[in-house]
Parts: C-alpha cells; sequence; structure tokens
C-alpha cells in the first residue's frame, strides 16, 4: 500500500485525522526523508471504529502482538503509557518495506486544536488535514530527538519565509 492509497481509504471511510510528523513537516517545504506515516485521531468510538476498519481493510496489523481492536481500549493505552510509556499505536503491514502508521495516543496537543489549527493541502489530488507549522513546532520541541531538532530549524526558516532546504 502506498501513502496516497491509505489517504483514499482514510477519506472514503471518514475518518477524523491531522497529519503529523514527518510527512506534515515535508508537505510545509522541508525536504527530509521519513519511514512511517504519523496521525493524530478523534479518539471517539465513532471515528476509532471507522479508523480500525480501513486499518483492516489496508491490512494493517499492530506492530506489537495485541489485536487492533486494542486501540479502542483508553484504559489499556492509558495503562501502557503509564507502564511502557508509549505514544503510539505502531500499524503495519506485513510486507517487507510496508506501509507503517503511527496513531499518536498521547499527543502533546490534542485532537480538537490540532484539528482547529489544521492547514488543508493537496496530496495525491486530495486534501488532506496537515499539522499547522505551530503546533508542529510545539510536538517537536516536546519529543526534542535529533530530527526534530533538524525539523525546529526548518519549521522555524519557513515561519520568518526563509528556504529551508538551504
Amino acid at each position: 500500500m502506498k501513502l496516497a492509497e491509505l489517504l483514499a481509504t482514510l477519506s472514503a471511510g471518514e475518518v477524523d485525522y491531522v497529519l503529523v510528523g514527518g510527512i506534515a513537516v515535508q508537505l510545509h517545504g522541508f525536504l527530509r526523508s521519513t519511514f512511517d506515516i504519523d496521525l493524530v485521531l478523534a479518539m471517539n468510538d465513532g471515528n476509532l471504529s471507522r479508523f480500525i476498519e480501513v486499518a483492516r481493510r489496508s491490512k494493517l496489523v499492530p506492530a506489537t502482538p495485541v489485536p487492533l481492536d486494542a486501540l479502542r481500549d483508553a484504559a489499556q493505552i492509558e495503562h501502557w503509557h503509564r507502564e511502557n510509556g508509549m505514544l503510539a499505536f505502531s500499524l503495519r503491514e506485513s510486507a517487507v518495506g510496508g506501509l507503517v502508521v503511527d496513531v499518536l495516543v498521547r499527543p502533546e496537543i490534542d485532537f480538537a486544536r490540532l484539528h482547529a489549527n489544521a492547514v488543508h493541502g493537496e496530496l495525491f489530488g486530495r486534501q488532506v488535514p496537515i499539522a499547522s507549522i505551530d503546533d508542529l513546532l510545539t510536538m517537536k520541541r516536546a519529543a526534542n530527538r535529533g530530527k526534530d531538532r533538524l525539523d525546529i530549524e526548518a519549521l522555524e526558516k519557513i515561519k520568518r519565509g526563509e528556504d529551508p532546504n538551504a
């Protein structure tokens, strides 16, 4: 499966999401590689049911040996976060080099705010909600990994109207 197919399936499945992470940074103009798709979902029962159905149709399975429906179990997610520091529920295709989708379950910014601040860009002929630069900066600063610091520098350049790839 390709990103375009996943976006089409999310749209057809009426899943409420916002693209975050490396792909969102790319869509704002910083050329960088990324190996996964990071999403923040509306975590209500209806939306999670729609997302799980999309994941099943797309043959995405949890990266850890847990049932896909565990994503709907708020108490289990809280337990994994508290006990293991889990921040994302990872799904992947079984094929080597297949698509990896990380659903952020403890984002720095809640879905309602991300969605309200999102910009809508065109990707593969579809309008997709992309986290705003300011929201990405907040999330990247909180994560504070090496790649996040590079993204922060690039996003700040974009905000100033500079070329982040120069």
